[in-house]
């Protein structure tokens, strides 16, 4: 739903969870509505997201309830009385901690701006208006001799893992 979405890292650190697992959740962290602090979690969208079966995205989802982080469930499910209802008591909780409250997020936003201005070094990558593929592609059409320069010095570029995939 957007290119920007917060996700917490103690997902990663603290839970032991599978790598497919973790796109899931990190998909349904994207699909969290942040002003009504709400999930928006359907099976068929993340089944077709992920081109699996529903009862493959159900097995995952329950795998995710059962994975706590700060003693809060990743995914909670319930029986409501038309449909299963789903929510994320862990992300919630993440993001009430950043500053983000039901309806006044102003705060959290506030927060996290002051904390990327404050990461901000400053620093003038070569090429910095490209993504990371479009960089891919600009390191594959330089010629051999600049190249190796920019081999010896991988930290110029926004994206320095992107020359481990450049084959010359």
């Amino acid at each position: 739903m957007s290119n920007f979405y917060l996700s917490d890292p103690n997902v990663l650190i603290n839970g032991n969870i599978k790598p497919l697992e973790y796109r899931i959740y990190s998909y349904c962290c994207s699909q969290f509505n942040i002003k009504k602090m709400s999930a928006f979690i359907r099976i068929v969208n993340i089944g077709g997201q992920f081109q699996m079966t529903k009862e493959e995205v159900e097995n995952i989802l329950i795998n995710l309830s059962k994975i706590k982080v700060n003693d809060k469930q990743l995914i909670s499910i319930k029986d409501g009385p038309e449909y299963i209802l789903f929510d994320m008591p862990a992300h919630r909780h993440f993001l009430e901690n950043i500053g983000f409250k039901k309806y006044k997020s102003y705060k959290g936003w506030r927060a996290l701006k002051g904390y990327l201005k404050q990461r901000d070094t400053g620093k003038i990558f070569l090429y910095p208006n490209l993504d990371q593929y479009e960089l891919l592609d600009k390191l594959q059409s330089l010629p051999i001799e600049e190249l190796n320069q920019i081999k010896k010095d991988p930290s110029q570029l926004r994206y320095p893992w992107m020359l481990k995939s450049v084959d010359k």
